[in-house]
């Protein structure tokens, strides 16, 4: 049972102290995510240590679980993220490439470029886990700070090379893709030739320097 009393102020205490401190092996997360700021705390062992600070005391994993951590923070207007539902909690690693050759021509009622969406979720995920927040590439745009919740999780991914251009015969790679907001995204696709990513920078750059 987690008592009434656990306040914002005794949550960010408890972040402090696992980010000082770590968080145990048998403290980790199963499927919840307390998400504070733009990182990721496991809500369980993130009560425990605020009824710490709240009541003198810290809670034994034993006296709750997850769910009524999740739901606890929930009432209580705090995001928790279950990974289950989301898109993002991919498990990646530098060598993750797409589950097939991109780029190869498929006819449906019209020619088009067959896209493997997987790994435009591993991209994302991967930058999630580096970073702690998905900001645009080119003008560091965050939707989730400019949105709230609605905008948790949300960005494009632009291929730094075409789809067009691509041959069919080579996997796309996480070092192949650029995470962008959907202005940016626009203005890359807005010439006939696709532009590159530092090439909208210096736009960018020559424009604010010049007004």
């Amino acid at each position: 049972m987690i008592p009434d009393g656990i306040e914002k102020k005794h949550l960010d205490l408890a972040v402090q102290e696992i980010i000082r401190d770590g968080i145990p092996v048998s403290r980790k997360s199963v499927h919840y995510d307390y998400l504070h700021g733009n990182k990721r705390y496991p809500p369980k062992y993130v009560i425990s240590l605020a009824a710490k600070y709240a009541f003198g005391n810290e809670l034994s994993s034993n006296d709750f679980n997850a769910v009524r951590a999740r739901d606890y923070l929930r009432r209580r207007g705090h995001t928790v993220i279950d990974r289950r539902e989301g898109t993002l909690d991919v498990i990646v690693s530098d060598e993750d490439e797409s589950s097939f050759a991109e780029g190869k021509e498929k006819y449906l009622l019209h020619r088009s470029r067959e896209r493997d969406s997987s790994i435009t979720r591993k991209a994302k995920a991967a930058i999630l886990k580096e970073t702690g927040e998905l900001s645009c590439d080119i003008c560091e745009f965050d939707f989730y700070k400019k949105y709230g919740k609605l905008g948790l999780g949300f960005i494009e991914v632009h291929h730094k090379v075409p789809v067009s251009r691509l041959d069919g015969n080579t996997k796309t790679k996480i070092s192949d893709l650029a995470l962008v907001c959907s202005n940016c995204h626009r203005m890359l696709h807005r010439q006939k030739e696709t532009m590159g990513i530092s090439d909208l920078k210096k736009i960018i750059k020559s424009y604010e320097a010049s007004v």
